[in-house]
């Protein structure tokens, strides 16, 4: 027994599919199984606010500083 597997959209109740001449004149079985289709989220274009739930407003007085911080840290006193 030989099982192919084919996707394809619907577009019609008539359906031609060329890789079943094999089987004409022979008993077959065909099962249509739909599949359910994913919707893809839509994002927003803009990544402001994004992180606004990770904040730490203990540590909002760093910022100003940070970029000093972290060369002097990798770079030494430059």
């Amino acid at each position: 027994m030989e099982t192919i597997k084919l996707k394809r959209r619907i577009t019609s109740s008539q359906i031609r599919i060329p890789e079943l001449k094999h089987y004409i004149g022979k008993l077959v079985e065909i099962t249509v199984t739909e599949k359910k289709t994913r919707r893809k989220k839509v994002m927003n274009q803009s990544a402001a606010g994004m992180l606004e739930n990770f904040k730490n407003p203990n540590l909002a007085y760093t910022e100003k500083d940070a970029w000093t911080i972290a060369v002097n840290e990798k770079h030494g006193n430059y």
